[in-house]
């Protein structure tokens, strides 16, 4: 299996954790992991950015950073809709939006790590 695929697999699983864990209702939450609501999404579409990036590297970046914002609007609409004690959030999608742009800063640092260590030798 390929990395190309093997991160399509993870980009699979993990929208559907991402998903769930954002669809559930508000008393049913776990505790929050990283202290914040807004760490946590920006930390998930981070993790979201490098996988899409991994699986579909031939995707223009503007393209994944869309998509993945569209998705994590759809999810600010749904929470908004169901009737489980959750709201959408503008600022949930602030958050969504500055892990996008942090995933793809990590990318080009490490790219360009990677870069400048090819040329060191």
């Amino acid at each position: 299996m390929t990395l190309r695929w093997a991160a399509r697999i993870v980009l699979a699983v993990a929208i559907v954790v991402i998903t769930d864990l954002a669809l559930q209702p508000a008393p049913d939450l776990p505790g929050s992991l990283l202290g914040s609501d807004k760490i946590e999404h920006a930390a998930a579409f981070l993790a979201l950015t490098i996988v899409s990036r991994l699986a579909w590297p031939q995707l223009a970046g503007w393209l994944i950073a869309l998509l993945l914002l569209a998705y994590g609007f759809g999810i600010e609409l749904a929470q908004d809709a169901l009737d489980a004690g959750r709201v959408a959030s503008l600022a949930d999608l602030i958050a969504d939006a500055v892990g996008i742009l942090a995933g793809f800063a990590l990318i080009r640092l490490f790219n360009g790590l990677r870069r400048w260590d090819h040329t060191a030798s």
